[in-house]
C-alpha cells in the first residue's frame, strides 16, 4: 500500500483528501505545517508528499528546499490557491512535476496520484 503524507493548513482540505485517496487504497497521514512535514518524512518512509505552498512554520518552498539538500528521492505533488506562472516556473526549475491549484478537483487529483506512481 503507498503511502502518502499531507501537508496542509487547511483540515477540512486535509480531510477531504484523505477520505478520497483512502477510497482508492492509499494510506495517508495529515501534518498541518512545514517543519511536522519534515519530521514526519524524517521518521517514516512515504511515497508521495503533497504539500500546499502557504502554511506556517515553514511554507512548501522551504520544505521543498531542505528536502532537496537532503537527496530525498520523494515525488512531490504540489497544490495551491496562489500558483501563477512565476510559481509554477520556480516550481519546475525545482523538478516538481505535479501541481494542482485550489479548490482541489478529485477527479483531477486522483489521475495526477495515480500519474506519480505509475512513472515511479
Amino acid at each position: 500500500m503507498k503511502k502518502i503524507l499531507l501537508a496542509d493548513d487547511d483540515k477540512n482540505l486535509n480531510r477531504s483528501v484523505d477520505i478520497l485517496l483512502t477510497q482508492d487504497g492509499y494510506q495517508t497521514m495529515s501534518v498541518y505545517n512545514g517543519e511536522e512535514a519534515l519530521q514526519k518524512l524524517l521518521q517514516d518512509k512515504f511515497d508521495l508528499l503533497i504539500t500546499d505552498l502557504i502554511m506556517p512554520k515553514f511554507d512548501g518552498i522551504e520544505l521543498i528546499s531542505k528536502l532537496e539538500k537532503m537527496n530525498l528521492d520523494l515525488p512531490i505533488l504540489v497544490i495551491s490557491g496562489k500558483l501563477n506562472k512565476e510559481l509554477v516556473g520556480l516550481l519546475k526549475k525545482r523538478k516538481i512535476k505535479y501541481v494542482l491549484p485550489k479548490p482541489i478537483n478529485p477527479t483531477r487529483l486522483r489521475k495526477m496520484v495515480y500519474k506519480v506512481f505509475i512513472h515511479r
